[in-house]
């Protein structure tokens, strides 16, 4: 299999969900990511540091969406599976570990292009070994939040849509 297919995964069968989460149906992700009609589930998971540093990571230039975008781990929610068994598979896949989970919230989220439930948990850095997932990402990095109000100002492209939620981990709502 090459990167673009491996970044990609066009023909992975999703849930399609109404706007009260619940299934309709099934959409391949190739659709889902390209027309917002098809509602679907997607995790991202917060990855903080001991010195509450938050790791970001770079998406790789393969990704059909958002390449090279600075964003939080995250992936679709497969048909069948649950949003915390994602999160875990997501970890594993694109960092090469795995560790505990913790809830923190689910938001909607609607684009020309898409449109999803995201599921956000929360994970603890415990000087695990990263091993990226190169067709997945460039680079990964741990921002503290001055240094990730920088890499706002800057030219790098970075995913605000998780902003809020990085925030709210900062600013101790989730404690």
């Amino acid at each position: 299999m090459n990167n673009h297919h491996i970044a990609n995964k066009p023909d992975e069968l999703l849930d399609w969900v109404d706007q009260d989460d619940q299934v309709i149906g099934q959409i391949v992700r190739g659709k889902a990511n390209s027309d917002p009609q098809y509602t679907h589930r997607e995790v991202g998971v917060l990855i903080f540091d001991k010195d509450n540093r938050v790791l970001l990571q770079r998406r790789s230039q393969y990704k059909t969406v958002h390449p090279g975008m600075w964003s939080v781990t995250a992936g679709h929610i497969l048909s069948g599976e649950t949003a915390i068994e994602t999160a875990h598979t997501e970890l594993k896949e694109e960092l090469g570990f795995d560790t505990d989970l913790e809830y923190l919230e689910k938001e909607f989220h609607s684009y020309d292009h898409e449109t999803h439930f995201m599921y956000y948990y929360l994970a603890k850095y415990e000087d695990q070994e990263i091993e990226l997932e190169a067709a997945e990402v460039e680079k990964v990095q741990f921002f503290s939040r001055s240094e990730l109000d920088n890499l706002l100002k800057s030219e790098e492209l970075v995913n605000k849509k998780h902003l809020p939620i990085i925030n709210k981990v900062l600013d101790g709502k989730f404690k």
